[in-house]
């Protein structure tokens, strides 16, 4: 129940906070999905159960509450602003990892002070980290480029209708990709193999539901956006 109510209020909080498009513009959206994706970077490592009915709890990283909205912010970003910012959006992002990586790096060799007691424990998180960035990335990349392209794809067959089919339909594919090659670079070799076919398994299928959650708040940020507005320079 925990995780559900934590779920449906990161949905929540995201689309609030891209209905803001509707006063400050297409260019607060890149920023909030950089901040989004930086986010599930440092909070990636870190596995918590989730609770199935009367299955046993199930291991999967935390990450997946915050990172999944990005897949929400990319759809709203191209319906109403077009391909080229959406994917302006996603390798701005992209940039955003090496800092990510050469920040986490240089801190762990970066000397403590007498008075820094957690030296350990901050290089055994951030150590991890290093390579949670670079399976970020790569997963990163491909899915939400994949993402941008089947959103536009659909979209040159639909038009503006069936908004639900391109939204589900691209993010279907898409998380399929981003979690096989995320959770196959990050935990290889840290995990027994069966045990992560089942983080991957397991987090596809929460993901999809997240993407059946979070159709409707797509609907309601571009119908609030949109409301009276004439069409922004450079939307389809």
């Amino acid at each position: 129940m925990y995780e559900l109510t934590v779920l449906i209020s990161t949905v929540v909080l995201t689309s609030l906070i891209c209905c803001s498009a509707r006063w400050l513009g297409a260019h607060i959206l890149p920023p909030l999905l950089a901040g989004s994706v930086v986010t599930s970077i440092f909070v990636a490592g870190k596995l918590g159960d989730l609770t199935l009915g009367g299955f046993e709890p199930i291991s999967i990283s935390v990450s997946i509450l915050i990172y999944s909205s990005t897949f929400l912010i990319t759809d709203v970003i191209s319906e109403l602003y077009g391909p080229k910012l959406a994917q302006s959006a996603v390798l701005g992002t992209a940039l955003c990892y090496p800092i990510v990586l050469a920040a986490t790096q240089f801190s762990i060799h970066w000397t403590p002070s007498i008075y820094y007691p957690d030296q350990e424990s901050f290089a055994s998180i951030m150590g991890f980290a290093g390579r949670v960035t670079l399976a970020s990335l790569l997963s990163y990349l491909i899915s939400q480029s994949f993402d941008v392209w089947a959103f536009h794809k659909i979209r040159s067959y639909t038009g503006q209708s069936k908004l639900w089919m391109r939204n589900n339909g691209s993010t279907i594919i898409s998380q399929g990709l981003d979690t096989a090659i995320f959770y196959g670079f990050a935990f290889y070799g840290l995990v027994p193999f069966e045990q992560l076919l089942k983080l991957i398994l397991v987090a596809y299928i929460c993901k999809l539901g997240i993407a059946l959650i979070d159709t409707p708040f797509v609907y309601a940020v571009i119908y609030f956006v949109r409301k009276d507005r004439p069409a922004a320079a450079g939307s389809p």
